[in-house]
């Protein structure tokens, strides 16, 4: 009799293990459960502000306004949230009907937006290179100088033109007359050629959004297209 009622015991501390063990992974699977809903729910709350953010652009825009969509692309197509609810890559088109006179970037014709990005990283880079000091140039970058009067240059190099005599005398007469100074006002125009083209596409050239195209399934933008005016 002893023994049964210890068997009976036994047994019954087994049955309330297993109900307590069952009870903890119901829980467990419920806050898991809890837990990917919230984060599904983040992960489109955040598809649906990059929609907001593409449809803003839904316009017409400023070549700089270009260069910001080309970010928020770039952000949206590598972006871990896109992919882990399966949204396709959005593909946006640029059509520039006419090129910057005298500039490799930016050229005439239809391209992919990631290559316009590629043409102003380039630019940005060989404008920057610019912008360093060289020891050649007294320890100062071409962009310091570019913004100083000939004469200016002149003294900052040791020479000592007339005080009386023009900035075009003494490009020639001084500056022209020195290898160093020569070079320095070759890369000055280059670096000014440079920073004319950046600033004629950012402020100068403008885009028509003429067609965004939607997948049928999501209904999310896949496309955009732009057209010079």
């Amino acid at each position: 009799m002893e023994n049964a009622s210890k068997a009976l015991i036994m047994a019954g501390s087994v049955l309330i293990a297993l109900l307590v063990i069952g009870l903890l992974v119901i829980g467990y699977n419920q806050l898991s459960g809890l837990e990917q809903t919230r984060t599904d729910s983040d992960v489109n709350q955040k598809m649906v502000e990059y929609m907001r953010q593409f449809e803003q652009f839904n316009r017409t825009l400023y070549g700089s306004e270009l260069l910001s969509l080309a970010n928020l692309q770039e952000d949206y197509n590598t972006s871990e949230a896109r992919e882990d609810v399966g949204y396709d890559r959005i593909e946006i088109t640029v059509r520039i009907n006419q090129g910057i006179v005298g500039s490799t970037y930016f050229v005439a014709g239809t391209h992919s937006l990631e290559t316009i990005a590629d043409d102003q990283k380039k630019l940005e880079n060989d404008i920057a290179s610019y912008e360093t000091t060289q020891r050649k140039y007294n320890n100062r970058s071409v962009k310091y100088y570019s913004q100083k009067r000939y004469r200016e240059i002149a003294i900052d190099f040791g020479m000592d033109p007339p005080s009386n005599m023009a900035d075009y005398d003494i490009e020639y007469y001084y500056l022209r007359s020195n290898s160093t100074t020569t070079d320095l006002l070759n890369e000055i125009q280059e670096y000014t050629n440079l920073t004319s083209i950046y600033t004629e596409f950012r402020t100068g050239k403008r885009f028509r959004c003429t067609d965004v195209q939607y997948n049928n399934s999501t209904g999310r933008i896949s496309s955009m297209y732009f057209v010079e005016i």
